[in-house]
């Protein structure tokens, strides 16, 4: 789905769970609830990864490199190990980027929307980034869904920044 292109030829859109009227400036509640519905658990379920991305500006093939590692998990380098490392930096500070610019700046409701999608997908990313242990992505059976104690901590941490 091209949200750019969905979201400007139609001013009523819906994007899982999150609905925008049309292209006035974000609300306060809009921008709360937008920011809320980002940092909940599972956010990224049944969201597409970013084919292309630009990280600490550069333009990364995130798609793809997200394929090669799902699908070649066993046979991953420690330099490649590494990368992931640098790549995972990254796309938590691209996240947190969107985050301030959907908190701050002055953007209207479909720029936002198109600011969120892209934010689930880059969690969708990290997540999966997440799973590197030992020089190797675990499958996704065995990883543990999240860990509660820094869920917790996000959590508290979400509700300070809105209170």
């Amino acid at each position: 789905m091209d949200l750019e292109k969905s979201a400007t030829e139609n001013p009523n859109v819906t994007v899982w769970g999150v609905h925008l009227m049309d292209a006035s400036a974000l609300t306060r509640k809009e921008r709360e609830e937008l920011l809320f519905k980002l940092n909940r658990i599972f956010t990224f379920v049944g969201t597409e990864i970013p084919e292309e991305i630009e990280l600490d500006g550069e333009v990364v093939a995130l798609h793809e490199v997200m394929w090669h590692l799902i699908n070649h998990k066993n046979e991953v380098t420690p330099q490649e190990c590494a990368a992931v490392q640098r790549l995972w930096g990254a796309i938590e500070r691209k996240i947190r980027q969107i985050e301030s610019t959907i908190r701050s700046q002055d953007i209207d409701e479909r720029e936002a929307l198109v600011l969120y999608a892209e934010a689930q997908g880059l969690i969708r990313a990290a997540v999966e980034l997440r799973g590197l242990e030992k020089g190797k992505l675990i499958d996704s059976a065995q990883a543990p869904l999240i860990d509660r104690n820094e869920a917790q901590k996000r959590w508290l941490s979400y509700l300070k920044k809105i209170s």
